[in-house]
């Protein structure tokens, strides 16, 4: 028995040309300037934040061996340096950036419809700190 080609799927990208926008809204004519480079860094900010963040927590917890702790303060400090980068490029962009912590760079095509936010904001039943970030959302729009 020989050994066999197995293919791993490494990506999102479609292999098949498919007619509409190929990121952010599907509403073309909403005003919103497309462009193709924002949303891939935001993305990749919105990630090497979390990967860090994840190798701090197993840097710091104590059921860890010293050996996965290393591993986890390499991995932390080259997210770190990353995320610093991806940082420096969304303001190259000139990208918006959040309001609150982390305030990591925002992609406008990613942001929800201004319509369900103003739903959201006139609910009586929402808290009022999910109010507050709503209308800090919304000040983008």
């Amino acid at each position: 028995m020989g050994l066999g080609e197995i293919a791993i799927v490494t990506g999102s990208e479609s292999l098949f040309p498919v007619d509409r926008v190929p990121y952010g809204c599907g509403k073309v004519s909403v005003g919103i300037e497309h462009q193709k480079l924002t949303g891939p860094v935001a993305d990749v900010a919105r990630n090497l934040y979390f990967t860090r963040r994840a190798a701090e927590d197993l840097m710091h917890n104590p059921k860890c061996t010293e050996k996965i702790k290393r591993f986890a303060t390499d991995v932390a400090n080259y997210a770190h340096d990353l995320e610093f980068f991806t940082r420096q490029l969304g303001l190259g962009l000139k990208m918006p950036t959040g309001v609150e912590p982390p305030y990591l760079p925002l992609d406008f095509a990613s942001l929800p419809d201004p319509a369900i936010v103003s739903l959201l904001l006139d609910r009586p039943a929402l808290p009022p700190f999910h109010k507050a970030s709503l209308r800090a959302m919304s000040s983008f729009l």
